[in-house]
């Protein structure tokens, strides 16, 4: 049946895993501006438009816009959100269902790990004088509860099936 409650909670942890893809993870605040970091990448927010001349016209262009894409971030949690989705239609096999739960919630912590070393990578490279996390980290942790509480309701069930097969 797809219509169990480990559904929901699969089917809202790919949502909110699909919102984080586009929010804001920190913020950069360095002497040159204020810098954005995604799961797309950083960029800027706020930058002092300092003229740079290209050496083959000579003229000034005004650079304001840096990004540095962060590819890890962004696919990994493509990658969690398309596998809870997955999940919701294993309902026929719930043992693989459960193994995927929790492949799902070994790459939420791992999207953590990344999150955080390259937040702090990004944090030298930009010379940053502060670093300001944004409320949005908490969706993925939410998200891996979600998955957690999914797999305790597939085994559940499963459980449940089990008992019923000894009856007969």
């Amino acid at each position: 049946m797809i219509q169990r409650v480990q559904s929901i909670y699969l089917l809202l942890a790919a949502a909110l895993m699909a919102t984080f893809l586009f929010l804001p993870i920190a913020q950069f605040d360095t002497p040159d501006g204020i810098y954005s970091f995604t799961a797309q990448g950083v960029s800027t927010v706020m930058a002092e438009t300092a003229p740079v001349s290209t050496p083959e016209s000579g003229a000034a262009i005004a650079q304001t816009e840096i990004f540095t894409p962060t590819w890890g971030v962004f696919v990994l949690g493509a990658v969690i959100s398309v596998l809870a989705l997955i999940t919701i239609f294993l309902y026929k096999n719930r043992p693989t269902q459960a193994r995927i739960c929790m492949i799902n919630a070994f790459f939420i912590v791992t999207l953590y790990i990344i999150i955080f070393l390259s937040g702090y990578t990004f944090h030298e490279e930009l010379a940053a004088t502060q670093i300001s996390w944004s409320a949005n980290i908490i969706i993925p942790f939410v998200a891996l509860v979600l998955d957690i509480i999914a797999y305790k309701a597939i085994n559940k069930d499963e459980r449940l099936v089990r008992s019923l097969d000894r009856i007969r």
